[in-house]
């Protein structure tokens, strides 16, 4: 099963740039069928946890957060980026099925998903990941554990 965070239930919904906030969720069986569920958690890895459950093995996404695109992965669900730009879900399905959307790895995660894709290739990226506002240098991410105050991590 594929799930792709969705901004509206209509049938021909655009991928929402949230993951952990988005208002719905689509879900596509084997054969095709869609059915959108409302979201009602809060947080990316509620969601991820969620998602998992639902049995979905595949997840097209323009943003996610590095705490849930690990437990993601972990959990064996590929991540595909779909791209920054707009795109509704029948679309982004297509380009998938073509082979041209591309899979999401630790190698490439901060490129593709990560804040300092958004950042264009600036030292330092802000995040608030945990509940409050940081910065880590971008190599740390995804590399090493970076400790900071607190105690929480990152990977």
């Amino acid at each position: 099963m594929i799930a792709a965070a969705v901004k509206t239930d209509k049938e021909k919904g655009v991928l929402s740039p949230l993951f952990g906030k988005a208002k719905f969720f689509s879900i596509i069986d084997d054969e095709g069928n869609i059915t959108t569920y409302k979201n009602t958690f809060e947080g990316g890895m509620k969601v991820a946890r969620w998602i998992k459950g639902l049995g979905v093995t595949t997840l097209i996404a323009n943003h996610l957060g590095e705490k849930p695109f690990h437990a993601l992965q972990n959990a064996g669900i590929k991540v595909y980026f779909a791209g920054k730009e707009r795109i509704e879900l029948h679309d982004a399905l297509e380009k998938m099925k073509a082979g041209e959307l591309e899979e999401v790895n630790s190698t490439n995660y901060m490129a593709l998903l990560g804040e300092e894709a958004d950042e264009n290739n600036k030292t330092h990226a802000k995040h608030s990941c945990c509940g409050h506002s940081h910065r880590h240098r971008n190599e740390y991410a995804l590399s090493k554990k970076t400790a900071h105050r607190g105690s929480h991590f990152h990977l």
